[in-house]
């Protein structure tokens, strides 16, 4: 049964607390979104679906993704997300000197957002082979 992209971006948007994504345009929202699963994509490399099997006309995922597949996939796009919120502070710091910057509450943002990053990374990891190791001891692939 295919799956449709707005159920991937309803798990990520469901997960961002930054509502700054629902300021734009539904069309540039979707954009957005696309970009973001895309680059997702990329990164679950080893999804059993075939990612690429899909129908961009009618936004959906032919394939039978399960909730799991579809959670990988939405947190993986909350770390793009978050990695955006990150380099566009980075290029605030780059303009600000380092003593003006870290008397601004930005700076903490960024240590902020760099730790959740890491943390996200650890937890994408471990979504990852979690789902692995389970898909490949339940199906003796």
């Amino acid at each position: 049964m295919p799956v449709p992209y707005s159920n991937i971006y309803d798990m990520f948007l469901s997960d961002i607390k930054d509502h700054t994504l629902l300021d734009f345009e539904v069309e540039d929202r979707e954009k957005i979104l696309d970009d973001l699963r895309i680059k997702a994509e990329t990164q679950f490399k080893q999804c059993k679906n075939d990612l690429s099997d899909k129908d961009n006309i009618k936004k959906q995922y032919n394939s039978d993704l399960t909730i799991e597949e579809q959670l990988i996939i939405a947190t993986i796009m909350r770390k793009f997300w978050m990695n955006d919120k990150i380099y566009n502070l980075e290029l605030i710091q780059q303009r600000m000197s380092t003593k003006d910057f870290k008397l601004t509450a930005q700076s903490e943002h960024l240590l902020r957002l760099l730790n959740l990053s890491q943390e996200l990374d650890k937890n994408i990891s471990a979504m990852i082979v979690e789902y692995t190791v389970y898909s490949y001891s339940i199906n003796g692939d």
